[in-house]
């Protein structure tokens, strides 16, 4: 009778430690040591672990980059030029450690060698574009830490104003109390993204609305809708959105009322 105990107890013990080291239930292996024995002890030691095996991640940096694109130059693969902005691309670019080439030889080889000062000019016509459709003035700014920048102030056919600012191919958008975080453009030639030059134009034209809620003790809006009416029903074409603490907040709806 007392080496039945012994046997179970030393079970149970075995079965807890081989459960943790394998990633298996401690709690269930455990009690099937006690009932069963040896045998739960055999079939844990027969099964796989469930840890999965993560390969190694190489840690990559802007020399490693650069050099890479010098041995590409120096095999023929890359001209002068396409080194050239090559690198300025993986200097323009941010780095992280933990992520693969920001410029592999196919990427080198295909994107015509873009830099993010390629956006700038089909960016700023996109800017000129939704002034002059809607009849706007705006004004070029260069006292904000961004590439390209203008601002539509308040005037006849505005109610309020919004800055529009090109950082890195990403659009950058807002206004008194609210700010749309970047929205990628894409291709350089694009401009502006879809949805957003969807949200503006309906916005200058009377037809779109801002719509903003804010906690009780917060001005700053934890969710911002940018909204067109479509079928008689506002439709979000682009949000930010966040969680409300103290989940209590009010709406604010921001709408072009000028004549």
């Amino acid at each position: 009778m007392n080496g039945l105990i012994l046997s179970m107890f030393v079970s149970t013990i075995l079965s807890g430690v081989i459960a943790t080291v394998r990633d298996r239930s401690v709690i269930l292996w455990t009690i099937l040591g006690v009932l069963t024995g040896p045998i739960a002890v055999g079939l844990l030691l027969c099964m796989p672990s469930r840890k999965a095996v993560l390969p190694p991640i190489s840690i990559r940096s802007l020399a490693s980059e650069i050099r890479e694109l010098e041995e590409l130059r120096e095999r023929g693969l890359l001209s002068d030029d396409e080194f050239a902005q090559g690198k300025a691309r993986v200097l323009a670019s941010p780095l992280k450690s933990e992520i693969p080439p920001a410029l592999p030889p196919n990427r080198a080889l295909s994107d015509s060698g873009w830099t993010w000062a390629s956006y700038q000019p089909a960016t700023r016509a996109a800017f000129l574009d939704l002034a002059q459709r809607h009849r706007l003035n705006l004004q070029w700014r260069d006292d904000v830490p961004f590439e390209v920048v203008c601002t539509f102030p308040v005037q006849p056919r505005l109610s309020f104003s919004i800055t529009l600012a090109l950082e890195k191919g990403s659009i950058h958008c807002w206004g008194d109390g609210w700010a749309f975080d970047g929205a990628a453009v894409g291709n350089p030639g694009n401009g502006l993204p879809a949805d957003l030059a969807e949200g503006l134009d309906a916005l200058l034209a009377r037809s779109g609305r801002l719509l903003l809620r804010t906690t009780y003790r917060d001005p700053s809006p934890f969710w911002i809708s940018l909204q067109v009416q479509r079928s008689g029903r506002w439709r979000t074409v682009r949000s930010q959105a966040g969680i409300p603490i103290p989940p209590l907040w009010r709406r604010i709806v921001i709408r072009n009322d000028a004549v």
